[in-house]
């Protein structure tokens, strides 16, 4: 096969327009974010230092991840994640509520929300308090 020289420039051309633009973006996650506008913790650190974070350490927002005791507590946490994160993509409307917990009995469903609520009660009073935003803009 044989390349015409024209041709070879403009892949090298091409090649060096391709290394270019992914030296702008974020290698810390999928979503290839512009490093001047990075969109996760890591990727901030990323474009401040130039340093990876090591992701087995820090979940997505670059903060170190909690280690817990006892298996349970972890699996918890991981579960209250997942399905927090599933509601958050927007795969759910108003019309899917119905459906939400049918896989539990409704005794179940109000243990969950005693326990979560004992959860949460007990964490946000031990949480340090963020300072609150008025409005947006």
């Amino acid at each position: 096969m044989y390349i015409d020289l024209t041709q070879l420039d403009e892949l090298i051309y091409i090649y060096h327009v391709k290394m270019s633009e992914k030296q702008k973006q974020c290698p810390m996650c999928p979503r290839g974010c512009d490093l001047s506008a990075p969109h996760c913790g890591r990727g901030e650190e990323y474009a401040r230092t130039g340093k990876t974070v090591d992701i087995h350490e820090h979940g997505r927002s670059g903060k170190e991840r909690l280690h817990f005791e006892k298996k349970e507590q972890q699996l918890i946490m991981k579960y209250l994640h997942h399905a927090v994160n599933a509601v958050d993509r927007g795969g759910f409307t108003q019309d899917d509520t119905p459906m939400m917990f049918s896989t539990l009995t409704d005794e179940e469903t109000i243990q969950l929300a005693s326990l979560l609520e004992k959860l949460s009660d007990d964490w946000m009073g031990k949480a340090p308090q963020k300072p609150k935003h008025h409005g947006r803009g």
